[in-house]
């Protein structure tokens, strides 16, 4: 069992190849769609967004924001779950299924992949909040579970983890390091770049309601986008894990 970052981001490459017409809608529907929505909900509180100066004040302002929007924030975190379930479905038990079949399937058996994410999620969380290291390797362990899942529903969570903890083992250390360039490159990175670039908008156009929402749109399609390959790489490193059997 091999898995280099070189042949990783090959298989990655094809992968969004074979599959990108349907992997489209998908991302769309479930990563676009509701990160706007999300975004332009947040939008709501942006006059008072800008008058805090202070962290504590920042950080009473998002609790007082998550308190107040609950629902939409847990259907739109769920969204994206069925999104990316959805997308292990196509890759991993597509079989040339259409897309409404791929989607059908994914639903029936959504509860059981929303178990294996809050778990390797609260995880991290609890690792994370000790030490940033324990919480990446803990991720980095348990990552390939739910698309272990997702290609043998049938046999259940336990086997899924087991899987998923097997699978990581003899590459830890790269899995390590993909989630880590995940977690703090990719992620600010792309914020970043999506940070200059709205304000670049904002500049141009000179303030408005339209370059506003262009500028969400597009960080829309940014964070779509960073959902969609974390997907895609997630489903080459699962099959280049394959076990190997003997002759």
């Amino acid at each position: 069992m091999t898995l280099r970052l070189a042949g990783l981001f090959a298989d990655a490459k094809t992968l969004w190849r074979r599959e990108r017409a349907l992997v489209l809608p998908v991302a769309g529907l479930f990563f676009l769609l509701p990160s706007l929505g999300l975004l332009l909900l947040l939008a709501q509180g942006a006059p008072e967004l800008e008058s805090l100066s202070d962290q504590a004040a920042l950080l009473a302002f998002y609790r007082k924001f998550v308190e107040a929007n609950v629902v939409p924030l847990m259907l739109a975190y769920l969204a994206v779950d069925y999104g990316i379930f959805a997308l292990f479905n196509l890759y991993l038990r597509g079989d040339g299924q259409m897309l409404g079949q791929v989607l059908l399937q994914a639903l029936r058996r959504l509860f059981p992949f929303l178990v294996i994410e809050v778990a390797v999620s609260l995880g991290f969380q609890l690792g994370f909040s000790l030490f940033i290291a324990p919480g990446l390797f803990l991720f980095a362990r348990t990552w390939l579970a739910a698309p272990a899942y997702a290609e043998r529903p049938g046999a259940g969570l336990i086997e899924a983890f087991k899987q998923g903890w097997v699978r990581s083992g003899g590459v830890t250390w790269l899995l390590f390091l993909l989630v880590t360039a995940m977690v703090f490159v990719a992620g600010i990175g792309a914020m970043a770049v999506a940070s200059i670039v709205t304000g670049l908008i904002a500049t141009i156009a000179g303030g408005g309601a339209v370059p506003e929402f262009l500028s969400y749109l597009l960080l829309s399609v940014i964070g779509a986008g960073v959902w969609t390959a974390l997907v895609i790489l997630r489903v080459a490193a699962y099959r280049a894990t394959e076990p190997r059997q003997g002759i």
